[in-house]
């Protein structure tokens, strides 16, 4: 499968991601209300603005945790079409998008806003998700650019750097909804864990599809599922090539070859384990969706504490309730 397939399969719903990675050594330094403003980013680049950034214009998955932490960002770009659950809590009357799908990106819609800051996440090294290559030198003269990285880190961990960002831009984070969505996540993640250490020999896969192959995801790349790693949830571990370690891409004829108890299926196109089964014959066999063990999983969760409080609280119970049946 070529690139260009590759990415449509990310951007058309099936959430494949099939970049590098990057590391994240960085630091936040957050200003007085009144004074200059600067962020370290995962990059490593230091954004700077003479006083704290107000108008702010942000990936929709980066604005929707921001949104979670009281900010408003006044422009967005990505996904316009998708699902809600991507956009969170975002208020889509209010915002200007900049940006509707992959590869679309308006630098006059961008410049017209005059924004302060513009944030985004990102799947690979020094990437800004969203953003074309070809739009980021035109972007820099308008305006600094934070990118907060999601590869190999667990989102935990993720909404930890974007709570650094959203304290040094104003939020209030000791208000109640803040905290109470914190410990709730706290909760919801100490749930998961129980359930995991009790149910520890049941494997489980993440699995995706498109009309051709089978995905299966590789945990410890993604960082919503690295998180689950890190409770305790017990993934199978594919065979991954080292410069496109998200995915084993495997044939709906190979789709037995790890043995499974639980599958994790990606929402955005459940029919491959749900009502298409008709046509993948070898899913229907799988042991994991004989027994009725297979969970939908939204990988576009945003990466907010209130946002995967409940998916952690359901993914618990069912495990609770499995078998190993593989």
């Amino acid at each position: 499968m070529n690139g260009l397939s590759r990415r449509r399969l990310l951007i058309g719903g099936a959430g494949l991601v099939v970049l590098a990675g990057c590391g994240n050594d960085s630091e936040a330094d957050a200003p007085s209300s009144g004074g200059p403003w600067e962020f370290t980013d995962d990059r490593g680049k230091k954004a700077t603005r003479d006083s704290r950034p107000a108008k702010i214009v942000a990936q929709i998955s980066a604005a929707a945790t921001l949104w979670d932490f009281g900010l408003r960002p006044i422009g967005t770009f990505g996904e316009e079409k998708g699902s809600d659950v991507l956009k969170g809590n975002v208020d889509p009357s209010t915002v200007t998008w900049v940006g509707q799908t992959w590869g679309d990106f308006n630098i006059e819609k961008l410049a017209a806003l005059a924004p302060d800051l513009l944030v985004a996440p990102m799947q690979a090294k020094d990437q800004l998700w969203y953003v074309p290559e070809e739009a980021v030198s035109k972007i820099e003269p308008l305006c600094p650019s934070v990118g907060i990285n999601q590869f190999e880190v667990p989102v935990d961990k993720v909404i930890d750097r974007f709570a650094e960002l959203a304290g040094s831009l104003g939020a209030d984070l000791s208000a109640p909804a803040v905290t109470g969505a914190k410990a709730d996540f706290e909760a919801a993640g100490k749930t998961l864990a129980g359930a995991a250490k009790a149910q520890s020999g049941l494997r489980v896969a993440f699995v995706s599809g498109t009309k051709d192959n089978l995905y299966l995801g590789n945990a410890k790349i993604f960082s919503d599922l690295a998180y689950l790693q890190n409770q305790g949830v017990n993934f199978v571990q594919p065979t991954v090539p080292a410069d496109q370690p998200h995915w084993e891409v495997l044939s709906w004829e190979q789709a037995g070859k790890y043995p499974i108890d639980v599958l994790l299926y990606d929402s955005r196109n459940p029919s491959y384990f749900t009502t298409d089964l008709a046509k993948y014959p070898t899913v229907a066999k799988l042991p994991a969706i004989t027994a009725n063990q297979a969970v939908a999983w939204n990988p576009e969760t945003p990466s907010t504490w209130a946002a995967f409080a409940p998916a952690l609280r359901d993914l618990a119970a069912k495990l609770s309730a499995f078998k190993t049946v593989a």
